[in-house]
């Protein structure tokens, strides 16, 4: 048989192999590296001339999956060298490395806020030790560190993930072997299939004559399946037990939020804390405090106003304040140049005098109206009457202030329930943590919908107080419209998302569609880009928006607490994933393949779908390449942080808060997207796991990249807030998600069953497609069993456990009497002898959230000493009706500016300080403490 000569395709994916290695190191200049360059081109070289030999690169899929890899492989060097370059660190330090090994040596080393927080941002209690400093020593300290000790340092929902991913390896891993070993040769040794390249190993290139191949696929679902359900049921067990754990452990059981329920649609006759308080005595233990929610009318609007107001202050009165301390550097660099122009010597020593020699006395004479800090009042900021910032922000923040105290002072007064009623919801405290449980069980009232809706371990932080007026009726009506919308999002999304898909198979559409015949003329490399990298960039792109309109929905629907939003949005955002990232991309990528032959032939749609469905999974090849090896690199570097990090505080400057934020804040991330997203990978891999055998190396080899970057994220970068941990409940939905994975996988491969035909065209595996739906059955069976059996005890804690949370707090009580002595009357709070040198936060004197980061100068991971948050006798009051007002932070300047704008504030009525903020003579700001009114340990290292 004559040996194929080079095809164009080939060359050109070869090509672009080519110039993304040479990418990696056309910028070293030492021997090594052009030796290096030397050696990358010989071996391209001889790959091109070996290709069509080996049939490589000579169909479109190949072609699509190699672009695809390279691309991945260009991001994540992009990445390198954007990182690189804003550090202007030299990337040969480290020889014999990967660049991006090179990169993360270098910067973990000089950025320890974006690379090692937790070593040293945390109390010394939630530590822990950094990354070996040696040159690849920090990847088995990775590898060996216990998974556990996430649970400890930052909560149970880190860790479930980090077990997800696991989870995923332990699926996968039998998977691939079996797959490889068993189907790859079945589907691709002599099969008299008639596809080439990487369709080669799928179910539809199993010829006509071959029918008894398809045994091997029945037998493997079936055995592989059952090692799905085995490692489903052990996981729930272990699950319930770890949760349990956690519930009941020390520092959880001490909080507030362990013993405190949330009910919705409270009934009249309870809307007192008298009358609440009788009710729920009978439960152990009793009550401790319960809190009637109020209808505060204006007061949330106010307390948000004066928020607005004093964060604009502190961002106009920094922006005066950079302006003025610009203007006095250009003026010095300005006289200097002069100074030497005229050959003097002397130094000049003040750039702000005036011609006559004399200093500005304030800065409204060094600064132009024009440049001082304004905004519109109208929408958006866009529209409305242009004010000056400062003086509108003054004269807002003294009369909301004025107005809030008026409201807070008749909602405490005789009349206070006639101008600020009672609503339908109400927080109880119990003295028992399991009696808070009991009670979220129970049947509370003999009216329909009445005290239906409860919540357990609720943290005051997660509260969205506008959702607690949302009425039972009303909510049913909200609910319905909320998941009305989701569906009809759903709908509309499909569009946008076909024709990505379509992108994924050009080739064969530009045949299909005359009036795009100009797509097969554009050249290959192009061509290559638009099939194997284009498609997964652009659906990603897609769904960026969808998170924030999802969680909008999930708003409206009036669920009060922001984790359960997550929650909420987890499943609603798995939903579009799987429909919008799975099934309408393989639908529109096997669909387009078998739309030409269709067209001529419509009698042989039912075999060509059979043929072509599974070649859809060439996408999601590149698909699992491009995600895994980019997100690997973008995770591991933090270059997205790293940027934020020198944008704002050396390029662009920030606030006296914001740059204490940055510094001092870890990240934090969001679990109804990250799990989603993640799970959407499961659902994937297992749904091609026997239809395409190929995908299940590739979902095991991205499933341990991400392993290991979040073990490492969890373990000593990112941090998960008290007020959003869960206790693990995102865990049982991803193994929900596996459930589906399994169904989309069975009733695929049942499908394709149904759909085979031999040379003679009569359907051959019937049998084989029924048992199949069989195996489905099975499956819900299972799924229904598990759910029945482990729902119960996900959600609450059972009766049986409350002799063990007794032994426990006897325990805890020994300790706490024996290790602390009375003092004044009176005792320590739990544990402040366990060298906790962080003082308890004022009830007063809360932190002001700013961004999206954890502060990171807590007592612990809960943010409070666990004796001081259930003392709080305003802990479930809205901060409207009680918190104290944050001071506005300004920093010193240089010339002294700030004396004058700190006593116009104060003369205005406005709380201000500049303690322990510094601003230089560039406008960047540096700071020495937190901000006044927040809790600060001053022998931290700042």
């Amino acid at each position: 048989m004559p040996v194929r000569t080079p095809s164009h395709v080939s060359h050109s994916t070869l090509n672009a192999l080519l110039i993304a290695s040479c990418f990696f190191v056309h910028r070293l200049s030492t021997r090594r590296a052009c030796f290096l360059r030397h050696r990358v081109v010989v071996v391209v070289v001889i790959a091109r001339r070996a290709a069509p030999r080996c049939g490589f690169a000579a169909n479109k899929s190949t072609q699509t999956f190699v672009t695809a890899l390279v691309s991945g492989l260009a991001v994540a060097g992009v990445e390198v060298r954007i990182e690189l370059a804003i550090v202007g660190s030299p990337i040969q330090t480290y020889r014999g490395t990967s660049p991006s090994l090179k990169a993360f040596i270098i910067i973990r080393n000089r950025f320890r806020k974006i690379y090692n927080p937790r070593s040293y941002l945390v109390p010394p209690s939630k530590r822990i030790d950094p990354l070996p400093p040696g040159l690849l020593s920090w990847i088995p300290y990775i590898l060996k560190l216990d998974s556990k000790l996430i649970i400890t340092h930052n909560g149970l929902d880190a860790y479930v993930f980090v077990r997800f991913l696991y989870l995923m390896m332990e699926i996968f891993f039998p998977f691939w072997v079996v797959t490889w070993i068993i189907l790859l040769p079945v589907d691709a040794a002599n099969s008299d299939g008639t596809n080439v390249g990487l369709d080669k190993f799928t179910f539809g290139n199993v010829g006509l004559a071959q029918s008894p191949r398809y045994a091997a696929h029945l037998i493997l679902a079936w055995l592989l399946t059952f090692w799905v359900w085995y490692l489903i049921r052990r996981e729930l067990a272990v699950f319930v037990t770890l949760r349990q754990d956690f519930l009941i452990s020390r520092d959880h059981a001490m909080l507030a939020r362990s013993r405190t329920v949330l009910v919705t649609g409270v009934s009249r006759e309870y809307l007192s804390e008298e009358a609440m308080t009788q009710f729920c005595n009978i439960l152990p233990g009793g009550v401790k405090r319960v809190w009637i929610v109020r209808d505060l009318k204006e007061l949330p609007d106010l307390y948000d106003r004066r928020r607005k107001a004093c964060k604009k202050l502190e961002s106009a009165e920094f922006k005066l304040l950079r302006t003025a301390a610009k203007m006095i550097t250009a003026k010095n660099k300005k006289q200097r140049k002069e100074s030497k122009k005229q050959s003097k010597l002397d130094e000049v020593e003040m750039s702000t005098k005036n011609e006559d020699g004399s200093i500005p006395d304030s800065i409204q004479e060094l600064v132009p109206n024009h440049q001082r800090p304004k905004h519109k009042l109208g929408a958006l900021g866009i529209f409305g009457e242009k004010v000056d910032t400062i003086e509108w922000a003054r004269a807002e923040i003294a009369t909301t202030t004025e107005q809030l105290e008026a409201g807070r002072a008749e909602l405490y007064s005789s009349q206070g329930f006639e101008t600020y009623p009672p609503q339908s919801a109400a927080f109880i405290q119990f003295n028992e943590q399991i009696a808070a449980h009991m009670f979220s069980q129970l049947l509370c009232h003999h009216t329909p919908l009445r005290m239906s809706a409860k919540w357990v371990e609720v943290d005051r932080e997660d509260v969205i107080w506008r959702n607690l007026s949302v009425n039972p009726s009303n909510g049913t009506l909200r609910y319905a419209a909320s998941w009305g919308a989701t569906i009809g999002l759903i709908i509309v999304w499909s569009f946008p998302v076909a024709f990505v898909g379509s992108l994924s198979n050009v080739s064969a559409l530009c045949i299909s569609a005359p009036w795009l015949a100009w797509l097969c003329k554009i050249p290959v490399p192009l061509n290559g880009i638009i099939q194997g990298a284009l498609p997964p960039v652009a659906l990603a792109v897609l769904f960026i928006l969808l998170p924030i309109i999802l969680r909008i929905f999930a708003r409206v629907e009036g669920i009060p607490l922001r984790s359960q939003i997550e929650l909420s949005l987890m499943d609603r955002y798995f939903l579009i994933l799987v429909i919008h990232g799975f099934l309408v991309v393989t639908l529109a990528s096997g669909l387009v393949k078998a739309i030409p032959v269709i067209s001529k032939n419509p009698g042989s749609a039912v075999t060509l779908l059979a043929t072509q469905l599974p070649s859809a999974s060439n996408f999601f090849l590149t698909y699992f390449c491009t995600t895994a090896i980019a997100a690997a690199a973008g995770g591991l570097l933090q270059i997205v942080t790293l940027a934020i990090f020198y944008l704002k505080l050396f390029l662009l400057g920030s606030t006296p808060r914001s740059v204490f934020s940055i510094r001092y804040h870890m990240s934090t991330t969001e679990w109804g997207t990250m799990f989603p997203a993640t799970t959407l990978l499961t659902v994937i891999g297992l749904s091609y796991s026997i239809i395409s055998p190929l995908i299940t190396g590739f979902a095991l080899f991205a499933f341990f990249l991400y392993w290991f970057l979040y073990k490492y994220l969890f373990s000593l970068v990112l941090d998960t807030p008290r007020e959003a941990e869960t206790g693990g409940l995102f865990y049982p939905k991803a193994i929900t998600h596996i459930f589906v994975g399994l169904y989309i996988e069975l009733v695929c491969l049942a499908g394709l069953f149904f759909l085979a035909r031999d040379s003679r065209g009569k359907a051959i595996c019937i049998p084989h497609g029924a048992l199949t739906i069989v195996l489905i059955v099975f499956t819900a069976l299972f799924q229904m069993t598990m759910k029945s059996g482990y729902d119960p005890l996900i959600a609450n804690l059972p009766l049986s456990i409350a002799g063990k949370m007794a032994e426990r707090q006897a325990v805890y009580d020994d300790v706490e009497s024996s290790e602390s002595p009375k003092m004044g009357g009176g005792e320590k709070g739990p544990r402040e002898d366990e060298g906790m040198s962080y003082p308890p936060e004022p009830a007063m004197k809360r932190p002001e959230k700013q961004g999206t980061g954890v502060p990171a100068a807590r007592v612990d991971r809960e943010g409070t000493l666990p004796g001081e948050e259930h003392l709080d006798q305003r802990a479930f009051d809205p901060p409207a009706t009680y918190e104290g007002y944050p001071t506005v932070w300004i920093p010193q300047d240089q010339a002294g500016y700030w004396r004058a704008e700190l006593e116009a504030s104060q003369a205005a009525g406005v709380d201000v300080s500049s303690e322990g903020a510094m601003m230089d003579e560039k406008g960047h700001v540096h700071v020495a403490r937190a901000p006044p009114g927040e809790d600060w340990d001053p022998t931290q290292d700042v």
